[in-house]
């Protein structure tokens, strides 16, 4: 059987454009799958400003895991 160039071109780009539709609707259902422990943090950072010498400052930062393993912090470090 004798293919003519269109005939293989067609058949190369609609190989092409299956191969990347499984990968993009395959790719996050095995990513959600697998996903483990996943953190989410809104706010990285507080700036408490000027705060007087002595004068007890604190502030409580949302943390959450929205993995589906549990999540273990193990170490905090403050700047």
């Amino acid at each position: 059987m004798v293919h003519g160039k269109g005939e293989i071109a067609v058949k190369r780009i609609f190989l092409a454009s299956m191969a990347m539709a499984s990968i993009l609707y395959a790719g996050p259902l095995l990513a959600a799958v697998d996903m483990g422990p996943r953190i989410e943090v809104k706010e990285i950072q507080h700036d408490f400003g000027k705060v007087v010498q002595g004068v007890q400052a604190s502030y409580v930062f949302g943390v959450r895991n929205i993995g589906n393993e549990p999540l273990v912090i193990e170490r905090v470090v403050p700047s």
